[in-house]
């Protein structure tokens, strides 16, 4: 059977379109990214700054979504001191959080998954880490569920840098 070629440009075309949309569809992560901001949110609504209040971080990403992770603590103090002059240190898991491996997006459940190959808290290695997330034009925000026994998740904001 032959298709009359206008049809058949048509057709091609349309194809063509397709392929653009679902591909224009499906966002990525590929490329370097800043901490814009980290934080706990408890159930309350209330915020916490577990990293101080202008932790620093980057977020790189390749086109294979092989990614390497580091969130530090701002430059402040690793221990406060307590009402009563006693000093309490940090635990490492407040002062950073590095790992690297590999991500990928599910845009249809809106979920991040950090494939972890290594971490700097080592019960983290070998895992998959799903986490819900929101990426509108360079900005990308994603929540670490609450662990067992706490009213709080741990939400990281990114910013894309540009050039």
């Amino acid at each position: 059977m032959r298709l009359p070629s206008g049809l058949l440009l048509s057709m091609l075309l349309a194809s063509s379109l397709a392929g653009a949309a679902s591909n224009a569809a499906t966002p990525s992560l590929a490329g370097s990214w800043t901490l814009k901001s980290a934080y706990d949110l408890h159930k309350d609504g209330s915020k916490t700054f577990g990293f101080g209040a202008q932790p620093q971080g980057t977020l790189m990403v390749d086109a294979q979504g092989r990614y390497s992770l580091q969130i530090y603590r701002s430059n402040e103090a690793t221990f406060v001191t307590d009402d009563r002059g006693m000093r309490k240190e940090f635990k490492p898991s407040e002062i950073a959080s590095t790992h690297y491996g590999h991500v990928k997006l599910d845009p249809a459940a809106h979920t991040v998954t950090f494939n972890i190959d290594l971490a700097y808290v080592q019960r983290w290695n070998g895992t998959a880490q799903v986490r819900p997330y929101t990426l509108s034009a360079d900005e990308l925000s994603y929540q670490v569920p609450a662990q067992p026994g706490s009213d709080t998740v741990a939400v990281s904001v990114w910013q894309r840098v540009k050039g």
